[in-house]
């Protein structure tokens, strides 16, 4: 599974805006300061840093700073962006680690603000490096120094302070799950996301974990009919997840923060196969009766041949997507229609047969889709006239309180399929798997 690890834009200094993303932390007074000479500067200027934005943290096993530091409106400004990651007393920054691409972990860039060679930006290039020395690193303090070089205009000499204190920490406490760590240490500060609890990370990998196993026999069923997967899930640790959101039921969902959801899977008929070549044989008859008629001079409506076509498309295709612990669910269907019944195991599905797709669209994209509700959700859909269509709600019965907010309370599967597969899909289900998720068990 691909995490969107969203990397603070205010560390790279590309252009300094006002920044726009202010600290996640807590209020920190500071009395930092950097020194920096060379670059065409006429003399080595020392910047007093008195304002400070971001957040830094210290466990047992782990520690992270994400920090932006600046002077005061004045002739002569600067702004420093400094981070690191990790336990060890003294820290290199260098152009290999500080790469975007890396995840953010490690970065240093300096902008100054003035006239002439007081105007600059400068970042790690080649051989350029910055040592952090750390003396004190707590919830509460933090005392550094930092020491090397960079490049703005010419080659920078910098050398700086760090002295921050505050009265208290920004850690929030998230949901519980079993014996881990509910505290966010956020190694993202400013981003738009945040670094998980430890607790949200044991809980995101037993739900993937629960999903796969109760869809994996629908996987296992369908490869040996020849069906060929061709597209999965990926299975990787969550590294970060929307802000915000500590105090509401863990959410996987379709538009939510992984592609897909908590678990996804396509998979589709090679056109060699004995069963796809009898699917394509009765597209091709239909349409040829269109023709035919056409050619006759009836009047035998066009969309016929669309309809062939798209039989075609959901008995050789099929998409599942399932999601957990969604606030609701609303869909257009642009014929009237839906169909709802029952699940043996408790819940029911929800065939919506011209739905109209996700990212938008009129009825010539429309699909096939079986809903399948589980769990904490109101007991039918509703619906209302939308011109010669309808729309379509599902409402959630989510239970918001800190004791249930790492519990899988409701599941929601999506099945883009022909009515014959997606009622095979859910024969092939695991639905004692699902059913221990939202028990906890």
């Amino acid at each position: 599974m691909h995490n969107h690890v969203r990397t603070a834009a205010l560390l790279l200094f590309a252009a300094l805006p006002a920044f726009a993303h202010a600290a996640s932390g807590a209020a920190a007074a500071s009395d930092s300061t950097v020194t920096v000479s060379g670059g065409g500067l006429s003399a080595p200027e020392t910047y007093h840093l008195v304002q400070m934005y971001g957040d830094w943290f210290a466990t047992a096993t782990d520690a992270h700073a994400a920090l932006t530091m600046r002077t005061l409106p004045g002739a002569h400004q600067a702004t420093v962006g400094i981070a690191w990651d990790g336990k060890g007393q003294t820290q290199t920054i260098d152009a290999a680690n500080s790469d975007i691409h890396n995840g953010g972990k490690f970065s240093f860039a300096l902008h100054l603000s003035g006239a002439g060679a007081y105007s600059q930006d400068a970042q790690l290039r080649g051989a350029d490096a910055i040592t952090v020395k750390i003396t004190r690193m707590d919830n509460l303090t933090l005392e550094a120094t930092f020491s090397g070089a960079a490049y703005g205009t010419g080659s920078l000499k910098i050398a700086g302070v760090i002295k921050l204190r505050r009265e208290a920490t920004a850690e929030r406490p998230t949901g519980t799950f079993g014996n881990c760590d509910p505290a966010i240490h956020d190694k993202l500060a400013g981003a738009e996301w945040r670094s998980p609890s430890d607790c949200e990370v044991k809980f995101d990998a037993y739900v993937r974990n629960g999903l796969t196993a109760a869809m994996q026999p629908v996987i296992d069923g369908l490869t040996a009919q020849g069906w060929k997967v061709t597209s999965e899930v990926e299975t990787q640790p969550l590294t970060s997840i929307p802000r915000h959101t500590e105090s509401k039921p863990f959410q996987l969902t379709e538009q939510g923060m992984h592609q897909g959801g908590a678990f996804f899977v396509s998979l589709a008929l090679p056109e060699s196969s004995p069963i796809y070549q009898s699917y394509n044989q009765a597209a091709m008859d239909e349409m040829t009766k269109v023709v035919a008629a056409a050619q006759a001079g009836k009047n035998l409506p066009m969309d016929k041949a669309a309809e062939a076509s798209r039989a075609l498309e959901e008995d050789t295709k099929i998409g599942i997507r399932v999601a957990i612990n969604s606030g609701g669910a609303g869909m257009v269907n642009f014929k009237t229609g839906h169909t709802v019944k029952p699940l043996p195991g408790g819940g029911f599905t929800l065939e919506v047969p011209y739905e109209q797709p996700p990212g938008g669209g009129g009825p010539d994209g429309a699909q096939r889709i079986l809903h399948v509700f589980f769990g904490a959700w109101a007991a039918a859909p509703t619906s209302k006239p939308s011109g010669a269509g309808e729309d379509i709600a599902v409402k959630a019965t989510l239970d918001a309180s800190p004791a249930n907010l790492l519990k899988v309370q409701n599941v929601s599967i999506r099945i883009q399929a022909g009515t014959e597969q997606a009622q095979q899909l859910i024969k092939l289900i695991d639905w004692g798997a699902l059913q221990a998720l939202t028990a906890g068990k």
